[in-house]
């Protein structure tokens, strides 16, 4: 099953993830639809299946900040059922796509699991980590880092080593934006400046690093 393929369930029997899969379903979200909200109670977690989705946390003004987006075999959702409060951001389909909802029961079993309990303590720590380093960027960095910066987190998360280059996805202008918290027009001239230093280039689907 795709519950195999994401690590944190790695330590698990055959036996405790044919119980986890029997409690799940597989549910489908449009382009553009929300998952779920922020300050929503939480009684499930999801694993994505296909198709890509942001997690984002909505400003006063109505835009949105993206602090990150999730891939197939990506496990999401999972923190508020450890602290028993609400989804601390919303998550919304950048793409059509289709998500394992796995109830909070089934999660909460496999927690007598001290190796999967260990992995899960280690992944929590992680995004904290990554939060904290997304927040230090966005707050205090020059834009121009702030676009350096994002890049270098989806070359973490989806880049591909080519010689001494590294190739990652091309993502539209505004979703940088939202990640870096600067508009359109200044990822423009960020990536201009990165270009003419040949720090940076692109084609109509990808761009190396």
């Amino acid at each position: 099953t795709c519950l195999g393929a994401v690590p944190l369930f790695s330590p698990l029997t055959d036996a405790e993830l044919t119980q986890v899969a029997s409690s799940c379903r597989v549910v489908a979200f449009r382009k553009g639809a929300r998952v779920f909200e922020e300050g929503a109670p939480a009684d499930c977690c999801y694993v994505v299946v296909t198709g890509r989705a942001k997690v984002v946390l909505d400003s006063e003004r109505g835009d949105e900040v993206v602090l990150g987006e999730v891939t197939p075999g990506d496990l999401v959702g999972e923190v508020a059922l450890l602290d028993g409060f609400t989804r601390s951001a919303a998550l919304v389909a950048a793409e059509s796509c289709r998500l394992l909802v796995i109830p909070a029961t089934a999660f909460d079993s496999l927690r007598s699991n001290a190796a999967f309990e260990r992995r899960l303590v280690a992944r929590v720590m992680a995004t904290l980590r990554d939060t904290t380093e997304h927040v230090r960027s966005v707050a205090t960095g020059p834009s121009l880092t702030r676009v350096i910066w994002c890049l270098g987190r989806i070359a973490r998360r989806e880049g591909k080593r080519d010689g001494t280059s590294v190739v990652i996805p091309k993502k539209p202008h505004h979703v940088l934006a939202s990640m870096a918290g600067c508009t359109r027009e200044t990822v423009s001239r960020a990536l201009g400046t990165l270009k003419r230093k040949k720090q940076v280039s692109w084609d109509s689907r990808t761009m190396s690093l």
